[in-house]
């Protein structure tokens, strides 16, 4: 049997098409004709993007000895924050967990206890950073606490940066198959299949809030944030045709 001679350039991975199908990834049994040979390669473009929604989570907490009278304050809680947040359009608000159970106390000389302890959280989500922070504010004004503040990249604005991508992946990619075949002496390259990786490539740092009061004592906490960077990635493979 002949040999089969391999080259490795660029991550390309080559290989001498006079014992390979045209193309194996679509199981095509002609050989290439004597003296082509078939590149395949894959490249990668990346870009960092400043993430452009800010997401803020509170939860209301209170403790009672009686499960309805705290289920009643919880729910009163929460009405009160979608109530105020209703007037703010910008923002996408969603209920989140919420907990309700039983535990025992039994203070240092005393009796024995039982209290019901509950919980519930509040989302808002929104790429207009300074009215989810004013909302948060009002919303910790009223009793709640913050859990999590954290910058993200919204879906559309990574789709959005990733179709931006595809060009100068592409010619990458020609431009390396190209070079492939010049180290083979091979003047001429034609793409006989390109595939897009259609998955969504970005990597999603959380960037969390600075300077978000959780004392108690302040009455009103204006919790601060700053957006920071996601990397956006798009990956095009090609066989390519050398002769």
């Amino acid at each position: 049997m002949k040999s089969i001679n391999t080259l490795m350039l660029a991550n390309a991975m080559i290989v001498s098409a006079m014992m390979l199908p045209v193309a194996a990834l679509a199981q095509d049994i002609n050989l290439l004709p004597e003296g082509q040979t078939l590149i395949t390669l894959s490249v990668t473009e990346r870009i960092s993007v400043e993430q452009d929604t800010l997401i803020a989570t509170l939860r209301i907490e209170r403790e009672n000895s009686d499960a309805q009278t705290l289920q009643r304050e919880i729910n009163g809680a929460m009405e009160e924050a979608l109530e105020e947040a209703e007037g703010v359009s910008e923002v996408d608000v969603a209920t989140g967990y919420y907990s309700v159970y039983q535990y025992s106390t039994a203070p240092q000389g005393g009796r024995v206890a039982n209290v019901w302890r509950g919980s519930q959280s509040i989302t808002l989500q929104g790429q207009d950073a300074q009215k989810v922070l004013e909302l948060a504010g009002e919303i910790q004004g009223m009793g709640f606490v913050m859990s999590e503040l954290t910058y993200t990249l919204s879906t559309e604005k990574a789709d959005e940066v990733r179709d931006s991508l595809m060009e100068s992946a592409i010619s990458r990619a020609r431009a390396n198959a190209e070079r492939a075949a010049a180290a083979l002496g091979k003047s001429e390259v034609d793409i006989a299949t390109l595939d897009v990786d259609a998955a969504l490539g970005y990597s999603q740092p959380q960037m969390y809030a600075r300077g978000v009061a959780m004392d108690a004592m302040v009455e009103k906490a204006a919790p601060v944030a700053e957006a920071g960077e996601s990397e956006v990635s798009l990956t095009v493979r090609v066989q390519a045709v050398a002769r």
